[in-house]
């Protein structure tokens, strides 16, 4: 038998500390950090869940009115939301001829070329009364698919307006995140991070997270556009708060009758490219926001 060499006691130390150094979990520094929202992926055992608003539905004609109205106030009323201001100058030619009439565009200074109405005391209420009907469209009506498709139109609009959205919710954020309950059968909408549906007795839940430790819950909506994941505008009439559950998520309510649509950032509308006269086009206007969960300035909800 060979008689091996005897290592330094200060090798073996070393040794065993490698070992277990790749044996040990990484650091919490090292850890990738979790994508996407932290949102509740089920309801706890024993937890109560509201029950279903009941609707008196209204006519037609009434539903139609306050999608029409919806879709009117989001528009900058300077420029009836095209973005731009268009100027016409008449040129005065030659004897007998006739006189040349030249456009020129320029970015609308009220909304900075966006289209949108930035003033939230003026469409706040619009949307508030809107949601209230939302649910109210007879089914057995033959224009309800007409009118529904009227709404979805209106509240994709209103979800793409970006500063807007979230200036009109401000308020109604603050409230969720301060575990404010609101009365049953209020109509509020809040802008979040949408999570995957759970499923639940009847039907599925829809979790919306407001803030870091915040959420609520949109059941049955009317108009459902909701993406995968990312931001969205929700709103909904107040069902109640999700009741006997102790969980990080304090206070949860639930929204019946309402809705949920992307929010994303408009476009920059402006002059066309095309058009000499017209100034060039900046980047990306001042004064727009970026960040979900009504944390836009200037403004409340002005219920």
């Amino acid at each position: 038998m060979h008689a091996w060499p005897r290592l330094p006691a200060v090798v073996l130390a070393a040794s065993a500390v490698l070992a277990l150094a790749a044996s040990a979990p990484p650091a919490a520094q090292d850890r990738p950090d979790e994508d996407g929202p932290r949102l509740p992926a089920a309801i706890p055992a024993g937890a109560v869940i509201p029950e279903p608003l009941v609707v008196v539905p209204v006519r037609p004609d009434v539903y139609a009115g306050r999608a029409t109205a919806l879709a009117r106030i989001v528009q900058c009323p300077k420029c009836d939301g095209k973005g731009t201001k268009v100027t016409r100058v008449r040129e005065a030619t030659g004897h007998l001829q006739k006189p040349k009439i030249r456009e020129t565009k320029e970015e609308c200074e009220s909304c900075k070329g966006l289209g949108f109405s930035l003033d939230p005391a003026r469409v706040a209420p619009v949307l508030d009364s809107f949601v209230s009907l939302l649910g109210a469209l007879p089914p057995d009506s033959p224009t309800s698919p007409k009118q529904l498709e009227k709404a979805r139109q209106a509240l994709l609009r209103l979800g793409g307006s970006g500063e807007l959205a979230m200036r009109i919710t401000e308020q109604d954020h603050n409230e969720v995140t301060a575990e404010r309950v609101s009365k049953k059968g209020t109509a509020i909408a809040v802008t979040g991070e949408v999570g995957r549906p759970i499923p639940v007795a009847g039907g599925r839940l829809i979790p919306v997270q407001v803030g870091a430790t915040s959420a609520l819950f949109l059941r049955a909506p009317v108009i459902n556009a909701a993406p995968a994941s990312g931001k969205v505008l929700v709103g909904g009439v107040v069902a109640g708060s999700v009741e006997q559950v102790q969980w990080e998520w304090g206070k949860t309510l639930v929204l019946d009758h309402g809705f949920v649509v992307p929010l994303t950032e408009p476009e920059y509308k402006g002059p066309a490219d095309d058009d000499e006269d017209a100034p060039s086009s900046p980047s990306q206007p001042a004064g727009r926001g970026s960040a979900a969960g009504g944390s836009g300035t200037g403004g409340t909800r002005g219920k």
